[in-house]
């Protein structure tokens, strides 16, 4: 059945961001969004009139993102779980990764490193850009060689 009209949204009326926390809440749907869209004259003419439209787009494409990655990492640390559960430590089951590592930068840099401080440096080589990527902001500041 379909809502009254004073139930209905006004997506004219209302930020990129308040239809896009809709949307993930669940209060409106991705295909009346596309039906509002279609409704007036696709997606070109819609983000010219309404330009909050392609911003909620765009918040809902980082979100699909983000959930892409949290998948990625559930699927890479499911198989660790078991070892964890046998009271395996997380530098045992790491070994081999941690030990090729170990090696490399004992060959190319001549640097012998315990994996603690190879999973230290490995967290602060990769973690500032890959923060940076999903659009999360570091706690402080962090000195970096190009700065």
């Amino acid at each position: 059945m379909n809502k009254p009209k004073s139930q209905r949204l006004d997506l004219t009326s209302m930020t990129g961001e308040e239809i896009a926390y809709l949307i993930l809440n669940g209060k409106y749907t991705r295909s009346a969004l596309w039906a509002f869209i279609s409704g007036n004259g696709g997606a070109d003419a819609c983000h010219a009139k309404h330009p909050q439209i392609a911003i909620c787009l765009h918040i809902l494409k980082q979100e699909r993102k983000k959930a892409k990655h949290v998948r990625v990492v559930k699927t890479v640390l499911k198989p660790l779980s078991n070892q964890r559960a046998d009271g395996m430590e997380l530098t045992e089951i790491l070994h081999p990764i941690l030990e090729g590592h170990r090696q490399l930068y004992l060959s190319k840099l001549n640097l012998a490193l315990t994996h603690e401080q190879i999973i230290m440096l490995l967290v602060a080589v990769n973690g500032a850009e890959e923060l940076e990527a999903y659009g999360c902001p570091l706690a402080g500041e962090f000195p970096t060689a190009t700065a």
